[in-house]
Parts: structure tokens; sequence; C-alpha cells
């Protein structure tokens, strides 16, 4: 078997990209030689590595743990590079990050110019995505740093605590339970009411399923939608209520009209940490990148978005 890291990279981006034309497009390799290298891997390791469907491609099992193994050896071929070059060298080339997307708005743009203008070799990727997912990002090396929510002494990760906040309940305008003010209305009381809810493997939702179990009791969830925006459009025409944060209930355009409630007894905790995969080194370029996501986050918090903060 004559297995390279050439091929390796190559078979990572047609997982990542999901489409063996769409991964030569990023790569600047033509499509019939990407094709090669994918059946000589397949040939030589002598299994099916990918499934052909009309929507593109998606890999097997095989396939899978594959793409997350070499991902790991990429990071840590790019690594060692930039450990020879020196770590007073400027930062210079890929680096990725996962942002939930309920902090996409105050982190993304801001970081990306912050990239730009300090680190111009820095290429960097973003992804935007269900908080849920940022664990597994982590883990098999989608991403070199992600905000995660409650990840603190999970195995295999690095985490810094960055701040905490407290699930709320948000109910439609000229709701009843806003005569209830800042005592805040029990857990108890909660869970019954029609809730729309993200799905699993939402932050929000394993929160508040966690909360459920604790209090031995079921959520009664009638609607599960992954955008926030829309859950919150649909709680402002009165079809039901959600659980948020303080800071994502009162973003965009439907949060002014929410009625927010704090959830008391017991209260629903988050904790927001920075966190990288303690199994691989951060490139330098990772490394400069996590640095600018702790500074604007630090003015995040300054600036008061996180006022529960503990």
């Amino acid at each position: 078997m004559t297995m390279d890291l050439r091929q390796l990279r190559y078979f990572v981006g047609i997982v990542e990209y999901g489409s063996v034309s769409r991964a030569a497009e990023a790569l600047h390799v033509a499509q019939p030689a990407l094709s090669q290298h994918l059946k000589k891997l397949e040939d030589d390791l002598g299994c099916q590595l990918m499934l052909r469907t009309p929507r593109g491609v998606v890999p097997t099992e095989s396939g899978r743990r594959l793409a997350q193994q070499a991902a790991v050896i990429l990071q840590q071929v790019s690594a060692l590079r930039d450990e020879v070059r020196g770590l007073e060298a400027a930062p210079a080339g890929p680096a990725s990050v996962g942002i939930p997307t309920s902090l996409g708005p105050l982190l993304t743009v801001p970081l990306a110019l912050a990239v730009r203008r300090l680190y111009p070799a820095v290429h960097l990727r973003v992804v935007e995505g269900l908080s849920g997912h940022m664990l597994d990002w982590l883990h098999s090396g989608m991403v070199d740093v992600a905000l995660v929510f409650g990840a603190e002494g999970v195995p295999g990760l690095a985490s810094e605590f960055i701040a905490e906040e407290y699930l709320q309940l948000a109910a439609p305008p000229g709701d009843p339970l806003a005569a209830r003010g800042a005592a805040g209305v029990d857990l108890a009381e909660v869970l019954p009411l029609p809730l729309i809810l993200p799905s699993r493997p939402h932050g929000v939702r394993e929160e508040v399923e966690q909360a459920a179990l604790v209090a031995r009791q079921s959520p009664n969830v009638i609607l599960e939608i992954d955008s926030l925006e829309h859950i919150k459009a649909l709680v402002a025409e009165g079809v039901g209520y959600t659980i948020v944060s303080k800071r994502v209930a009162s973003s965009g355009p439907v949060g002014a009209t929410l009625v927010q409630v704090p959830i008391v007894n017991p209260r629903i905790e988050r904790r927001i940490s920075l966190a990288h995969a303690s199994t691989r080194p951060l490139s330098v370029a990772a490394q400069a990148v996590r640095s600018l996501m702790a500074a604007r986050l630090d003015e995040l918090i300054t600036a008061g978005y996180w006022r529960e903060q503990g």
C-alpha cells in the first residue's frame, strides 16, 4: 500500500465537501484525477470508502474512520511544520473554528476582520452550526478550536471557562406569565407548557432534557425546529413557549416583543468554554486565531453580553 499525505488530504476534502466535483474545485485538482486517487485508495485498502448517492458521496463506516484519523495526521504534520519553522514566525496556514449559530452574529465577522488585519497569511475557516455538533467536530478534527457549552471535564478536550448564563422562558407578548417578573417561574411549571425547542443534539435541548430528568418530568415538546429565529417567531405568534438564554431571547427583530421570565427552582445553567482537542497540538495559526477569539469574548463580557457570569 502506497498511501501518502496528498491522498489523505484529497480524501478528507471529498468527505468534507460531500462531492468529488466540489472537492476538486476547492483543492484545485482535476475531477477525473481526484476520482482516480479515490479509486486507488480504495483498491489499496481493499474496501469501499465512499457511497455514491444522487446528492453526492457519503463515507462508509470505514471511510468515516479513515477521514477522522487522516484529519488528525494532517493536523499533526501541519503543527510539526510550524514547530520546525519556529514559534516566532508569523502565523500562516489553515485554521478552523466552530461557532454555535446563536453566537455567530457576535463573533464571526469581528473574528474574520481581526484575522485578515493581523494575520493575512492565515487561511481562516469558520463553521457555524448547532452547539451539540461542536464536540463531534473537535474530536473528529473538523475544527481546531470551538466554543462549546458544558465541555468541562470532557475526555480528550482542553477547555477554558469563558462565562455562564441561565436559560429563561420566552413567552408570547402579553402572556399572563409576564406578571411573575423577576420572581420567575418554577421549572415544574415550565415543563408542562407547550414548548417549541430545537432537536437533539442542540445544546439547549440537551440542557432542558437533563433538567427535566433531574426533576423527574418530561418536557411537553410540541414542535422541534433547529432555527432559533423561527422558534422565536412562532412564540411571538402565540403557538407556544421556548427556553433560551436571555442573550438569544433578546436578539433579532422578534426578540423585543417576547416576554422573558426567569426559570427558578432550579435554574438551568449553561457554561460556555473555549475548547480544542487535547490529543492534537494546535498549529501556530490556530493558536493565533484562538487568542483572537478569547480577546473578542473578553470584549463581549465587558460589554455585558453575559451579565449573569459567575
